[in-house]
């Protein structure tokens, strides 16, 4: 049995590489196991993870940033991975240092009806039921999306809350933000359903 107090925490910086995916999933999987998540929470909660890992390496392995070549600074991480198992919820954080999402792009798209590929735009489309769980903020400022991908559709499936923080050092919150603060923060709530 499960103290209703107990928690698991989880934290680690990887260098940006695929290998690390299995790793995390691997400890995931143990302790929601230990917290006696069961089999279909614990498949909704590895596979939004899994989803959520995967984008940040992907983003954060990317050379090229609007044509600028971007160099890897040996004193930084490229993604750092934090979890909270409870009793009652799941918590995640997952910072990247990569590009992030296309704001400009998913800010204005809305489907054209006339166009070859309407049913792949209304895929992407936001929903209400998806934006009453997402918040995307660019520098502190909150913005409202109109679409988003695939992965992102999947973790707002079996997730409660979905947090993006896009932070550009360029144009920070503060003056003290350094090269690692630069990038995506991405926190996932979830309240234990099953």
């Amino acid at each position: 049995m499960v103290a209703k107090n107990s928690e698991i925490k989880f934290l680690d910086s990887f260098d940006a590489d695929t290998a690390v995916v299995p790793k995390v999933i691997d400890s995931l999987i143990f302790d929601l196991k230990k917290m006696k998540y069961p089999r279909e929470e614990i498949y909704e909660i590895v596979l939004s993870m899994d989803e959520a890992i995967t984008n940040a390496i992907q983003e954060t392995m990317k050379k090229d940033t609007d044509g600028v070549s971007v160099e890897k600074d040996p004193e930084r991480k490229g993604i750092t991975v934090r979890y909270t198992v409870s009793i009652n919820d799941f918590n995640a954080t997952i910072i990247d240092h990569g590009k992030g999402l296309d704001i400009k792009g998913q800010m204005e798209l809305t489907p054209q009806k006339h166009s070859g590929d309407y049913y792949d735009q209304i895929i992407r489309y936001v929903t209400d039921a998806e934006r009453k769980k997402l918040t995307v903020r660019v520098n502190g400022k909150e913005i409202m999306l109109k679409g988003i991908g695939a992965g992102l559709k999947i973790i707002l499936a079996f997730m409660d809350s979905v947090t993006i923080d896009l932070i550009e050092k360029k144009r920070g919150l503060s003056d003290t933000i350094s090269n690692a603060t630069d990038g995506t923060i991405l926190n996932l709530i979830r309240k234990r359903r099953y």
